[in-house]
């Protein structure tokens, strides 16, 4: 059974949570600032649990009836040829198997990837105790590893395509723009277009849908979005938080800027989607589960220290280039005498 380095890293973390169930919380900085708040006691896979609060075993429960136990040790070295395993394969992308690893999935996960849906925002599912309220909760993690390529947060789609209107051209300037086709093309239709007075101005979201969705955060964050966005090119930079400083002309504009983004990241993050109507409320209630690059796992955790989540999420993601191609970015186009031109909103961690 193949999967790509993300999924590998989802079967790393649940692994890893099985041996050491009690959760590091840790800071944006990765410092840790408190281990003794959540200890996880199952791990749910549809019907099927791992009950983790055993000294040294694991139970495997089907609609609550014990199915089998596994020796703690055995899950412990199964998962340290995983982690080597993922470290040592290089591609970033693309499928791969471990044979080492097939008769655990098979026997552990009957033959199925350890993951639910793709359209479910979580990545982990678990009952776990919060020691601070003594109390059995049930929280959905997304899980971020630093095993693979950096993750997309918001991944590009006809959906996320943002339109403006060009004034003080002609279809002389169209024209010229649109054969326009270096290695750096979208830079250079950006530049061309600026060095001949091209006035832009941003129109709209194309999708109702992704509108509605960013009308639910702030009526003004399509504005502040198409602006980041246009800016990423036209400045040519990518990092969001000093696109964020350029936009703003003083600290007060810096912080209000800064927070919009910052709840859209968070949404994005924990339960929005662009292709959907959103009713504003996350499906992730738990937080972020960080896989280090040496296969440390982490918690940004969305209960007590939300603050800490939103700062990692405003200091740690990026605007990405999609398909200039598919999407049509900065190609002219004239409807009703009027010339058009979109660009697509992609975001990644960094």
């Amino acid at each position: 059974m193949g999967f790509n380095k993300g999924e590998w890293s989802e079967l790393y973390t649940f692994l890893y949570l099985i041996e050491r169930p009690n959760l590091v919380i840790v800071d944006e900085n990765l410092e840790v600032i408190e281990d003794n708040i959540f200890m996880i006691l199952e791990l749910i896979l549809a019907s099927t649990k791992y009950q983790t609060g055993w000294e040294k075993k694991i139970v495997k429960t089907l609609h609550d009836e014990v199915i089998k136990e596994y020796d703690k040790e055995y899950i412990s070295k199964q998962n340290s040829i995983l982690l080597q395993k993922i470290l040592a394969h290089k591609k970033a992308k693309g499928s791969f198997e471990i044979k080492e690893l097939k008769a655990l999935i098979d026997d552990l996960f009957d033959g199925k990837k350890p993951k639910g849906s793709s359209k479910v925002k979580g990545d982990l599912d678990a009952n776990v105790l919060d020691k601070s309220r003594s109390k059995i909760v049930n929280l959905k993690y997304n899980i971020k590893s630093n095993l693979g390529s950096p993750a997309t947060l918001l991944n590009a789609s006809h959906n996320t395509n943002f339109i403006y209107e060009i004034t003080n051209i002609n279809d002389d300037i169209m024209n010229k723009n649109n054969v326009i086709n270096t290695r750096t093309k979208l830079l250079d239709r950006c530049n061309f277009l600026k060095n001949n007075g091209a006035k832009i101005d941003f129109v709209k979201v194309q999708s109702d849908k992704f509108n509605f969705n960013l009308q639910m955060i702030d009526t003004n964050l399509d504005n502040i979005l198409a602006e980041i966005l246009f800016d990423s090119y036209f400045k040519n930079e990518k990092d969001i938080k000093k696109l964020i400083q350029d936009m703003a002309d003083n600290q007060d504009e810096y912080d209000i800027y800064k927070k919009k983004i910052s709840d859209f990241a968070n949404a994005v993050t924990f339960g929005m989607r662009a292709g959907e109507k959103w009713n504003g409320e996350n499906e992730v209630n738990g937080g972020i589960l960080l896989v280090t690059k040496i296969g440390k796992v982490y918690l940004l955790d969305l209960i007590y220290f939300k603050n800490i989540v939103d700062r990692y999420l405003i200091d740690n993601i990026r605007l990405d280039s999609p398909s200039s191609k598919r999407y049509k970015m900065f190609e002219i186009y004239k409807k009703n005498s009027k010339y058009y031109f979109k660009l697509n909103l992609q975001i990644r961690f960094k």
